[in-house]
């Protein structure tokens, strides 16, 4: 196995989803009333995100929910409001997630689908081409649910992208499955294989292993359908320390990464998320 292929699985850790029947019948967005539904968050509290200035400028997040509690808005305030936000649209058992401005001389081009069961959970999302962008960069991913009703599988396929297609011809290095592991009510690991290798070479691996969780309310359960807390959204709790190993077709760890956070709590043992 290429190394580097390797790398790529490393650096690309997916977030997918599983097909579905359903129409677009009013579903229920799964919104517990008793899970918590933050307002603004100090982004150094939970880490910037990849796309972000290097060195980043910490700010806060701010979230606006409509009178059911589903989350319709988030924006950054650097002692300014940023003009680009994020719009989440509900229309029957499909959400659009879409990067706005309110500045015209910027270009947003973020756009994420999804559709969701009559359970509210979501079964697809797709990322479609915008502003002129490549065909074949189209994605969906499928997800699957135990019976418990927790995720368990995320399938990343590119429809546009077929065995033969012109400068493409690595697909198999693109699609991907995710499974989901648990333990107890909070997530403990996550395996990342190729599709092409999934139930033939189990060795050919990426695995994240959520750790040292705490045993306050998880605040982030109503921002799952933002990327940057997912995997947060999964679990009762909240980890502390996540670890990132690859291993090869001999089963042989050869790359390692991870990282930490220390979070402060208030007198109900609730997370800390602005001060």
């Amino acid at each position: 196995m290429n190394k580097t292929v390797l790398i790529a699985l490393l650096m690309s850790i997916t977030l997918s989803s599983c097909t579905s029947n359903e129409d677009s019948q009013e579903v229920n967005i799964g919104v517990n009333v008793h899970d918590l539904m933050p307002d603004k968050l100090l982004k150094s509290i939970v880490g910037f995100d990849e796309d972000e200035p290097n060195p980043p400028h910490d700010y806060y997040q701010l979230f606006t929910y409509d009178s059911q509690g589903k989350l319709i808005k988030t924006y950054k305030d650097y002692g300014y409001i940023y003009p680009i936000y994020t719009n989440l649209s509900y229309m029957g058992n499909i959400v659009v997630v879409e990067n706005k401005s309110n500045d015209g001389s910027l270009v947003v081009s973020k756009n994420i689908i999804y559709t969701l069961n009559s359970n509210g959970k979501v079964i697809e999302k797709y990322i479609p081409v915008s502003n002129g962008g490549n065909v074949y960069d189209v994605r969906k991913y499928f997800y699957e649910y135990n019976s418990d009703g927790k995720l368990s599988k995320i399938t990343l396929k590119y429809p546009n992208i077929t065995p033969g297609t012109p400068n493409y011809p690595s697909l198999g290095f693109l699609e991907k499955v995710d499974i989901f592991i648990y333990e107890g009510a909070n997530l403990k690991k996550i395996v990342s294989q190729y599709l092409h290798n999934y139930n033939e070479n189990n060795s050919i691996r990426t695995e994240i292993t959520f750790l040292d969780y705490d045993n306050a309310k998880n605040p982030f359960k109503r921002l799952g359908l933002l990327d940057t807390y997912f995997y947060r959204s999964l679990s009762e709790n909240n980890y502390r320390e996540i670890k990132t190993e690859v291993y090869d077709e001999n089963n042989v760890k050869w790359g390692e990464n991870g990282g930490k956070w220390k979070f402060s709590y208030d007198q109900n043992n609730n997370m800390i998320l602005k001060f």
